[in-house]
């Protein structure tokens, strides 16, 4: 796992944002797809929201690598 200097992030709940620093980025899980489907790939990072709530881990899914002079299209 890299730690990080504290990139700053935020989480929005509702009408509820809070702000935050990623503290970590770690390893990297291959998820299987459906049948047909192609998988993806999930990076661990841990958030750091201060002292109201313990740090938070999530798994976002990494983006996929496009091929050589194909367009770059919005998720």
């Amino acid at each position: 796992m890299d730690t990080c200097s504290g990139t700053p992030v935020s989480l929005t709940l509702g009408r509820r944002r809070i702000e935050g620093v990623l503290r970590a980025v770690g390893e990297t899980v291959d998820m299987p797809g459906e049948p047909g489907h192609p998988g993806r790939r999930l990076r661990n990072l841990i958030l750091d929201f201060g002292p109201a709530c313990a740090p938070v881990e999530v798994w976002l899914a990494e983006p996929q690598p496009q091929p050589q002079g194909a367009p770059v299209t919005p998720p």
